[in-house]
């Protein structure tokens, strides 16, 4: 037992008196305590087991859940979801000695009779068992070295995380120290200590019998509500306060508790209790007001790499260029209490907001109005800017329920209104409320024109399918930023357009084709949505004939055929094979493994640097994409034309399915084939791409060129404008999916495929404030180890599939020569006569007929079932890979306490037989 020493003193009686007396602050007491506590507890090889527990415990919650392969993300949201409820067992570990063992050993009336004062105790031994949960948490880094092998994670929001972890560790290290204080009983000091810890951990759910504003203040202030924002990198000041505060106060119980032995049981013992109660209270109720204000005050740092709770300078610069003679009016609209998914979106919408108006110098001016719903608030939100409650499905312990709420902002500066009526969940806050200050502080637009084509993305109704069709979210998406208007192919486009989008072109008739193609070649920037297969409407495809307005039954006049796009398409210098699919076999979603090939991922993370251009402004910093049954786009032979610029690209483990493979005709309409085939072509596909040069065959012969010198205005005249067109090789890759999926933040899938469309719109309109903005958002941090392991495995998967498909191939090769041997033999006989041959071919080839029609079902069997174990074989093998991350996330970080544990357990047991009788050992 490590006792205290103290030191002679040779002050004065007055200083000693000074010392001694209760308001006294003594460090070298709390050091010796500190110390005390800290050598017993590693001096005991039980306290490293505690130790090895922690580690593992937390390596299982944060590597083994299948969710953490199932995000594909190295990071540790698993561990941030249920770091707290782990706290409960291990914290109570620590704090059950603190005091209960003092006790039934005797030594706390040694310790209370120092001449010190009770802060000094209660300082030193909360201090000796933060020390304790410090050297846990150090250990548990290792987890940052798993992340490490695996991927590349944030370091920047991994060190936000881990100062709430401690943060969480320090506030219940208080709590379970007055449950030891209570209890002379290690168990019961353990089981007071989780109970005591419970409380704030499990305030949110003890708030559920509450309703209302009282509900959700109880449910903001658990555990698991504070440490949200540390968990995303951010350390928020009020989340500090929060954790100290409460720390504060249960030190302050502490004292008062451990105090009460100078009062307890005498006269007036019961108005000292009472006097305790209110000054306990007292510094709670002021604890509250006081994290209340800093609440309000909103201040934190982000420490994320990405620093998405932070204004970026594009921002900033967007903002001070508004004129200080026309502020921007801000007001928004919100309901004071959001269910628990919408929580965070509401903060950061009002802590940018704010943001925005400290960063203006006056050209932002903020209204806040809180809209409980039917108030005059919400009535005039309604009323004035169209902002409405909207209906949110929120699933709370269990429970479905249906929660009503208000979060819009309008935005006005004199004539000029631009109202977002409600931020989903998905939407980039910064980017959504920087637009639309600029928009709404500029008088003009720019124009956008959507040219009407049977893609109808303007919407309208269609006589096919006798049905109103909605406007494509792309449209209304642009109708924040341009003025848009239907441009119709039937006269000369405008040529006052700063950019024009056009889906499926190849839908027009040959003089819309001829006004489209006279459009650009004058060079009006142009985006071009082709597709080989249109899953939206797979009738649209370019193979498919234009049907009469009735649809498949008719009943109308036979409308006109589709026009020819190949001399638009050799204007700009592309070949575009209308009956070529892309598939590939990258996918980095788990979750979605079960998708066709023909939906292709666009990413880095399978080693694929291609698949997006980082030189283009378009495309760099985007992460990832998906696009749905697309074409490919290559420059036409002999290199005529504008220049070629990729901008989306697959890898080289995917191939090209012919569209007759791909599709089939069924009664029901047309459908994808089940049986086609994959054979992969080694080479990658350019499925969007960037044209900017002069027109193919505009080039000027020397003697035309000579022809054109003697008139100066003719040559201004016709010298030949730029082109400018990006042309894309799916239209789906924008379908109303993608933003579904951006605004619900379904599943946290996060693809750019708006930001990646949304870029090509601005590129040509000359408008790039917002591309790099727009593409601010967390870096998707994949596993990059186990896709790189598992990519093996998925080449495996091709080479067999391709091995089994060239063996069925060669079966039905035979099949076909036996039958042709067979008519040949036939043919060759010189002893029937013709009749007879006849006869005999038209047996033999219904007999022949039917074997190689059971020959085919048979080999075509065989094949898919081939690749079926090929599928599960490679599967397999991903779950093994799986397993081992698992079982080394399990085993490695656990080492080093377990180790030194062993180490002072030999130590120990070395001294304690050092100088024993050798008989005595024996």
């Amino acid at each position: 037992m490590t006792t205290l020493e103290t030191q002679p003193t040779s002050k004065p009686p007055a200083a000693r008196r000074r010392a001694s007396a209760p308001g006294a602050f003594r460090p070298h007491v709390i050091w010796a305590l500190f110390k005390r506590n800290l050598q017993s507890y590693f001096s005991n090889p039980a306290g490293y087991v505690f130790i090895t527990l922690f580690v593992i415990i937390s390596s299982c919650v944060a590597f083994w859940q299948p969710e953490f392969f199932a995000s594909n993300l190295a990071n540790l949201d698993q561990l941030n979801r249920y770091m707290p409820y782990v706290l409960l067992f291990f914290i109570p570990a620590i704090t059950m000695t603190s005091w209960a063992d003092e006790r039934r050993q005797g030594t706390d009336e040694l310790i209370l009779t120092l001449p010190a004062h009770d802060l000094d105790v209660v300082l030193g031994k909360y201090l000796a068992a933060l020390g304790i949960y410090t050297v846990a948490l150090g250990f548990s880094l290792s987890h940052l070295v798993v992340l490490r092998f695996l991927g590349a994670p944030d370091y920047g929001a991994m060190f936000a995380t881990y100062v709430g972890y401690w943060l969480m560790g320090a506030m219940l290290i208080a709590f379970g120290m007055v449950a030891s204080l209570l209890s002379s009983n290690v168990t019961v000091g353990f089981i007071l200590g989780a109970l005591f810890c419970a409380v704030p951990v499990f305030l949110e759910w003890l708030g559920s019998p509450a309703a209302g504003s009282l509900r959700r203040l109880i449910e903001g202030w658990s555990v698991p509500a504070q440490f949200r924002d540390f968990g995303t990198g951010v350390i928020p000041l009020s989340g500090v306060f929060y954790f100290v505060s409460l720390a504060a106060a249960m030190l302050y119980l502490n004292m008062m508790l451990l105090g009460r032995r100078h009062w307890a049981g005498g006269e007036a013992s019961s108005g000292r209790w009472v006097h305790s109660a209110i000054r306990f209270a007292a510094v709670l109720v002021s604890l509250f007001s006081l994290n209340l204000m800093i609440e309000k005050a909103g201040l934190r740092k982000d420490m994320s790499a990405e620093k998405m709770h932070t204004l970026s300078a594009d921002s900033l610069a967007l903002v001070r260029q508004i004129p200080e003679d026309k502020p921007v009016l801000v007001q928004a609209y919100y309901s004071p209490e959001v269910p628990r998914d919408f929580v965070q979106t509401k903060s950061d919408l009002l802590g940018l907001l704010r943001e925005f108006e400290a960063a203006s110098g006056g050209r932002v001016k903020l209204n806040l109005v809180p809209a409980e719903l039917y108030s005059d608030a919400a009535r005039e939100a309604e009323k004035r800017f169209g902002i409405e409650p909207k209906q949110i499905l929120t699933e709370d312990q269990a429970k479905r329920s249906v929660s009503e709420v208000i979060l819009g902002v309008a935005f006005t500066s004199g004539l000029e209104e631009v109202v977002i009526p409600f931020f989903d969940r998905g939407l980039p806050v910064e980017y959504e409320l920087t637009r639309s200050i600029r928009v709404v502080s500029r008088t003009g637009r720019k124009k956008v024109g959507i040219l009407s084509t049977d893609a109808k993305m303007m919407g309208g109704f269609d006589m096919r399918s006798m049905n109103s069709t909605p406007e494509w979210s792309v449209v209304g998406e642009l109708k924040k930023q341009y003025e848009v208007s239907t441009v119709s192919p039937d006269a000369p486009v405008p040529t006052d357009l700063d950019a024009l989008v056009v889906g499926l072109p190849y839908s027009l008739t040959q003089k819309q084709i001829d006004n489209l193609t006279a459009y650009v070649k004058a060079g009006g920037p142009a985006l071009l949505l082709l597709d080989p297969f249109p899953a939206f409407n797979p009738q649209l495809a370019p193979e498919v004939p234009k049907m009469p307005p009735g649809g498949m039954f008719g009943g109308g006049p036979p409308p006109e055929p589709k026009g020819n796009l190949k001399p638009l398409l050799d204007l700009i210098g592309l070949d575009w094979p209308s009956t070529e699919i892309v598939w590939n076999r990258y996918n980095p979603i788990p979750q979605l493994a079960m998708l066709e090939p023909e939906i292709v991922f666009l990413g880095k993370g399978g080693g694929n640097e291609d698949a997006f251009n980082g030189k283009d402004p378009i495309t760099s910093g985007l992460q990832q994409m998906v696009t749905i049954f697309p074409g490919l786009l290559r420059p036409k032979a002999g290199g005529a034309g504008p220049e070629f610029t990729p901008l989306l690209r697959t890898d080289e483990s995917g191939g090209i399915v012919p569209w007759d493979d791909a599709v089939q005709q069924g009664f029901m309409g047309m459908g994808i084939n089940p049986r086609r085939r994959h054979t992969p072509s080694g080479s990658g596909y350019t499925l969007a791409a960037r044209l900017v040069g002069p027109a193919a065959g505009d080039s000027a012969t020397p003697k035309e060129a000579d022809a054109k010198k003697g008139d100066a205005a003719k040559d201004a005249k016709d010298k030949p404008a730029t082109i400018k067109v990006i042309a894309v090789a799916d239209m789906d890759l924008i379908g109303e999916q993608f933003f579904e999926l951006r605004r619900q933040k379904i599943a946290n899938l996060d693809f750019d495929n708006v930001t990646f469309v949304l870029n090509c719109v601005d590129v040509l309109a000359g408008d790039d404030s917002f591309v790099e903005l727009r593409k601010k958002r967390l870096k998707h941090r994949t596993l990059a180890r186990i896709e790189e392991q598992t990519r093996t495995f998925v080449e495996q998967y091709q080479k067999q599939s391709t091995l089994a498909e060239d063996a069925a191939k060669a079966k039905l090769d035979d099949a076909q020569k036996r039958f042709d041997k067979q008519v040949a033999e036939v043919k060759s006989r010189t002893d029937i006569d013709e009749r007879e041959k006849e006869i005999q071919l038209n047996n033999l080839q219904s007999i022949a007929q039917r074997r190689l029609e059971v020959e085919k079902a048979n080999v075509e069997d065989e094949r898919l079932e081939k690749v079926r174990e090929a599928k599960a074989d490679s599967e397999q093998k991903t779950r093994a890979i799986e397993n081992q991350v698992r079982f080394m996330a399990a085993a490695i970080p656990p080492l080093p306490p377990l180790i030194l544990g062993l180490i002072v357990f030999g130590v120990r047991l070395g001294r304690e037989n050092r100088g024993a009788v050798p008989t005595r050992l024996a």
